[in-house]
């Protein structure tokens, strides 16, 4: 049964002491991810030495085959090997996809039948992931890596709203029925009644993994990208994707309002209702593209 929540009181005091206990003690990402990130950035390093390392996690290994073999990426012939995906996606979209596959599948218990609706999450993070990857390539066209970045971004910027569903269900309950009954945005019920929002909760815990600059700028920022004076470009373009993302019908929450595009992003985003309208319409081509994708980020 779902907790009676109207008589449930949250001492913010106490929360944010289980938090932090909470959070010192999350698993590191595993060796072979750490160990991907690091050899990416190395200039030596060759595809068959990433597949190497990627091979030594057999279940990884075979998420990021069924990835690439998805209809999303849409290669005319079955890509049966690392190698042979390394070498087309290259090098950062390849520890992109470990990123994300391995951060999920470390947050992704589920400790209560009630709370987050795991299901419309995965949608809205996948959906977010595609509606970056296109701000990206209009916005942020002559960065190479830019859309994939953005890709990957999105698709981990709730991040620290996964994290409180799965350790703090209860009061992560009572923040959204808050949300419910005032009409808010769901990272500020979490500030209301807890004393921190998933956005701060995902930055922490993309610190604490070790994430690169970018990437954890895109997690933390993108309910607040103006804050992000150095990484505003994929602050923005984060918080532009969370928002097209709600817009296309693929919402994080049943619970809480859509989030508002600050005037700030509309700015930079600086799209008339044509732009809007072409930007939806590939979003939701793309989608329709992404099963394969949803089931992994859902552990299946």
């Amino acid at each position: 049964m779902p907790p009676d929540i109207k008589s449930i009181r949250i001492d913010r005091a106490v929360f944010q002491q289980t938090l932090e206990k909470k959070m010192s003690d999350l698993p590191p990402l595993p060796a072979v991810v750490v160990k991907v990130m690091e050899t990416v950035n190395n200039p030596e390093t060759s595809a068959e030495e990433l597949n190497r390392l990627i091979s030594m996690d057999q279940g990884l290994s075979s998420k990021l085959l069924r990835i690439v073999n998805s209809a999303y990426y849409g290669f005319p012939k079955r890509i049966s090997t690392l190698t042979h995906a390394i070498v087309i996606l290259g090098y950062n979209t390849v520890r992109n996809l470990v990123l994300g596959v391995s951060a999920f599948g470390a947050l992704g218990q589920k400790s209560m039948p009630y709370g987050l609706n795991r299901t419309k999450f995965w949608e809205h993070s996948v959906a977010s992931a595609i509606a970056g990857q296109i701000i990206a390539a209009k916005r942020l066209g002559k960065p190479r890596l830019a859309p994939e970045e953005a890709f990957t971004a999105g698709l981990l910027h709730d991040l620290g709203t996964l994290f409180l569903d799965s350790y703090f269900p209860v009061q992560y309950a009572v923040a959204m029925a808050f949300a419910a009954r005032e009409g808010k945005m769901s990272n500020q019920a979490e500030t209301m009644v807890l004393g921190i929002d998933h956005a701060l909760v995902g930055k922490r815990i993309a610190e604490f993994w070790n994430f690169p600059t970018h990437l954890t700028a895109g997690i933390g920022g993108h309910h607040d990208p103006v804050r992000q004076t150095d990484q505003f470009d994929i602050a923005a373009c984060t918080h532009a994707a969370d928002w097209l993302a709600w817009k296309a019908g693929y919402t994080a929450s049943e619970h809480s309002v859509p989030p508002e595009l600050i005037a700030e992003v509309q700015a930079w985003l600086n799209w008339d209702e044509a732009a809007l309208q072409s930007a939806l319409e590939q979003l939701a081509v793309k989608f329709a593209e992404c099963a394969t994708l949803i089931k992994v980020a859902q552990g299946e």
